[in-house]
Parts: structure tokens; C-alpha cells; sequence
């Protein structure tokens, strides 16, 4: 319950800023239409299909809840707010739980507005669309540890330099815009040690119905994401003690 409190202020917090909305919702929206109806005129690349395309949009989406999550416990940190809270019975695990849920909501929330504007636009509804939602929040928890733990180690103003440079990597490194095949080599090599595209691959391969060749790459995402989201409470605990 007590955590519960905590979340709730911190859902009334995310939706008072609209430029949050805009970016986390609106951007990848307008992304989404965009480069499938040009691909669909022009049919010059395989990764902007509708259904290769949408997964790669809701996953990059979930980029900017990473930016958002870390400016908000950032700008906690930087304000009395948290010194005040710190009096309050809750341990660091659920100061931490008090962030993700709200951020696992507006992250719902992402996934049913990109999908239905991907129906909208030709993507076919089967039952491999349903099951895909808990991945995506799984993928979408690896999105918000990252920024937890970004926002539990930098600076307010240093969050969104480095924010903006994970939401570049998520976009070349992910193959959302291109096959990593096609170029190969160490660029591939480095996309594949980090786990963006591998959740891009796992959402592809679920969507398809191929959940045996999903496998490993959920068993990287949650590796990934276990890390995170441990490192966001050590380090949150170690604010607390400071």
C-alpha cells in the first residue's frame, strides 16, 4: 500500500509534463505511419514492413520512457523531496517499485495505441499480437532500469545528454531501420552484445508464431533486465545512506 502511495505521485508526476507524452506517444506514432506508408510506396526495405515495422516502433517508443524515468528520480534526487521521503518507512526495492509501475503503465499504454494504429495501417490481428504484450513489458522493464539506474547515478541535467544518446543506439543498433546482417561485421557484433535487438528480434519471431527461436533472446533481454533493475536499487540504496 505503501508503495502503491508512492506510485500513484509518481503517475500524477509523469502526466503533468505533456511534452513527455508527446515524445513517449505522439513521435513514434507519427514515425510508425510515416515510414510504413512511404516503404508501402516505394517497397524499398524489408524492416519497414508493417509487421517488421511495429515492433521496432513500440520498442524504440519504450527509448523514451528510459530518458523520462531517469529525469524524474534525477530530479527527485536534486530537490528536498527525497530527503523528506527518506523518513518514511519504504526500503530502496520499493522506492524503486514506486517508479516502475507507473512507468510499466505508460508503457501499456504505448503498446495498445502503436498496435492499433498498426491495424489500422495493415497489420494483421492474430493471437501472436496478445501474447506478445507481456514481452513487450518485459522489454519495456529493461527500458525503465536503464533509466532508473541512470537516474540513480547522474545528475538531472546529465540524464537527458546521455538519454539521448541510448535512444540513437537503440535506433542504429537494434536493426528497427535496417537488417544488422546487411552490414555485418563488428557493427553486428556489437548490436547483438547489447539487447535491443535482440528484444526487436524477440517481438519479430513471437509475432510470426516462432516461440522456440524466441528463446534465447529472452533469456538475454531478462538477464539484461535483472541487471538493471538490481543495479537501480544498489545504487538507489546508496543515495539513500549518502
Amino acid at each position: 500500500m505503501k508503495t502503491m502511495v508512492y506510485a500513484k505521485r509518481n503517475f500524477k508526476e509523469l502526466m503533468s509534463d505533456p511534452l513527455s507524452l508527446i515524445f513517449t506517444i505522439g513521435l513514434p506514432s507519427f514515425l510508425l505511419v510515416f515510414m510504413v506508408m512511404l516503404n508501402d510506396s516505394l517497397g524499398v526495405n524489408d524492416a519497414f514492413k508493417v509487421e517488421n515495422f511495429v515492433p521496432s516502433t513500440i520498442i524504440f517508443s519504450f527509448a523514451f520512457i528510459t530518458m523520462f524515468s531517469g529525469m524524474l528520480i534525477a530530479k527527485d534526487r536534486s530537490t528536498a523531496f527525497l530527503m523528506r521521503m527518506f523518513i518514511s518507512p519504504l526500503k530502496a526495492f520499493e522506492y524503486i517499485l514506486g517508479y516502475i509501475i507507473p512507468l510499466l503503465i505508460m508503457a501499456l499504454i504505448q503498446i495498445i495505441i502503436l498496435y492499433t494504429i498498426g491495424f489500422m495501417i495493415g497489420l494483421s490481428f492474430t493471437i501472436n499480437v496478445l501474447i506478445s504484450i507481456p514481452f513487450l513489458l518485459l522489454i519495456a522493464l529493461l527500458f525503465i532500469g536503464i533509466g532508473l539506474l541512470l537516474g540513480s547515478l547522474l545528475k538531472d541535467q546529465q540524464v537527458g545528454p546521455v538519454s539521448s544518446i541510448l535512444i540513437q543506439i537503440v535506433a542504429f543498433l537494434s536493426g528497427m531501420w535496417f537488417s544488422l546482417d546487411l552490414v555485418g561485421g563488428l557493427f553486428k557484433q556489437i548490436g547483438y552484445v547489447l539487447p535491443f535487438a535482440h528484444g526487436v528480434d524477440m517481438i519479430r519471431l513471437i509475432l510470426q508464431g516462432h516461440y522456440i527461436e524466441m528463446l534465447y533472446a529472452l533469456l538475454i533481454v531478462s538477464l539484461y533486465t535483472l541487471v538493471s533493475i538490481i543495479l537501480s536499487i544498489i545504487f538507489f540504496k546508496k543515495n539513500m545512506k549518502e
